[in-house]
């Protein structure tokens, strides 16, 4: 129990944007199942995308509650685990604020381009961890020092593997994913700094991620 509390501790210490956002999206996930289950119509009574409500009808609140809605147990889990280790090593990148900064461009970008340009109900932090792949990718082309080699080439797999996902299996929002990951590389080219956050907290660590502590270290993707 002692390691489990320490864990927590420790996350919400050196990752705290990261580990807010865990949470959100778990307590959406358990008031979900509380009053209505994955259906449609309780996913759109708890603030699911629908593009004609936001369009027709101006609820465009619908663009932020819809990032942290789920439609089944595995989707939830799957993007808890992207946003968990993704997250993490964005934020130790580039800091808390500038974090939640591209979480929020990214992630209602790409809702508003779903808005605007599909029709069917859509929900999922999908758009936002896109976002966060493409700055990923931006620092592996721009600061690839930040990285261990093995690092770099794990992220760029990773994101290959992402958009076969995306093309490959049906009912996966296409619009969402493309407007996440090009608006979190735009977002990258403003918000990524010129030394990493981590470098700046513990200015005698190295930049590339090798011999870094827990509080330093960017873990490979």
């Amino acid at each position: 129990m002692d390691r489990i509390f320490d864990f927590l501790k420790r996350t919400f210490r050196v990752t705290p944007v990261t580990a807010d956002l865990v949470v959100i999206n778990a307590i959406m996930f358990i008031v979900t199942l509380s009053i209505g289950g994955f259906t449609n119509a309780n996913l759109i009574r708890l603030g699911g995308l629908v593009p004609a409500y936001v369009t027709q009808n101006g609820e465009w609140y619908r663009v932020l509650t819809a990032m942290f809605l789920h439609g089944s147990i595995l989707h939830f889990v799957m993007n808890m685990i992207a946003l968990y280790y993704l997250g993490s090593a964005m934020e130790r990148a580039i800091g808390p604020v500038r974090f939640l900064g591209l979480y929020l461009v990214a992630g209602i970008g790409a809702d508003l381009a779903i808005a605007f340009f599909d029709t069917d109900l859509t929900i999922g932090a999908s758009g936002a961890l896109y976002g966060i792949m493409a700055a990923l990718f931006y620092i592996t082309l721009a600061h690839k020092n930040w990285f261990t080699p093995a690092s770099v080439g794990a992220i760029q797999r990773m994101i290959l593997i992402n958009f076969a996902i995306t093309f490959l299996i049906p009912n996966i929002s296409v619009i969402g994913h493309l407007a996440g990951f090009a608006l979190g590389f735009l977002a990258a080219v403003a918000l990524v700094p010129k030394i990493p956050f981590f470098a700046r907290r513990n200015p005698s660590k190295p930049q590339n991620g090798e011999d870094q502590d827990d509080d330093g270290e960017i873990p490979p993707a």
